[in-house]
């Protein structure tokens, strides 16, 4: 896959001027991809409302996930895509997902009021040495993880601030690089 450009346009789901676009070629031709730093939704060109890309995102997509979904023309226009509010994992920093919330409180049950939900972050934080053990790695037998996410010390960010949210896990900051 080759990246052959990446730009801001304006967001189909909040009209923000915020959304990132990118352009790859991929063995199946051009694909474009979507994220907006405002709302968090992406979309990419494979996502067209009756395509086996979404057929297949939506068995293996959360509930909550599929029942934020916006179906939308794509920037500069074009055929009609799904788009979801991302989910990112960061195993060495943490993630970002949306959560339910209702008053304060996460809600438990089908009732969902889907306005109401924000974005989560969780940071990850060392797993001690002795403790690694407990914490075996599926995907590589033999190791063990070395960070968890600190689920105690979440902080929520509203629904259109999702740029926030991915600062505050870090997402901007550029990697310390030590030298020798």
């Amino acid at each position: 896959m080759k990246q052959l450009g990446d730009k801001l346009v304006n967001s189909p789901i909040c009209d923000s001027d915020a959304c990132y676009e990118s352009e790859f070629q991929t063995q199946e031709g051009v694909v474009k991809t979507w994220l907006c730093m405002t709302s968090g939704y992406t979309s990419n060109t494979t996502m067209t409302l009756d395509s086996e890309s979404l057929k297949q995102t939506l068995e293996l997509t959360a509930e909550l996930i599929k029942d934020l979904r916006q179906d939308h023309e794509p920037p500069g226009g074009g055929e009609v895509l799904a788009w979801f509010p991302t989910a990112i994992t960061m195993p060495n920093k943490g993630m970002i997902f949306p959560e339910p919330i209702k008053n304060g409180i996460k809600i438990k049950h089908k009732g969902l009021v889907l306005d109401e939900w924000m974005w989560t972050v969780v940071k990850a934080i060392p797993i001690p040495k002795e403790e690694q053990k407990k914490y075996p790695d599926p995907t590589n037998p033999g190791t063990f993880y070395k960070n968890k996410m600190d689920m105690k010390n979440l902080k929520r960010f509203n629904k259109l601030c999702f740029m926030d949210a991915a600062e505050e896990l870090g997402m901007f900051t550029k990697p310390v690089t030590s030298e020798d």
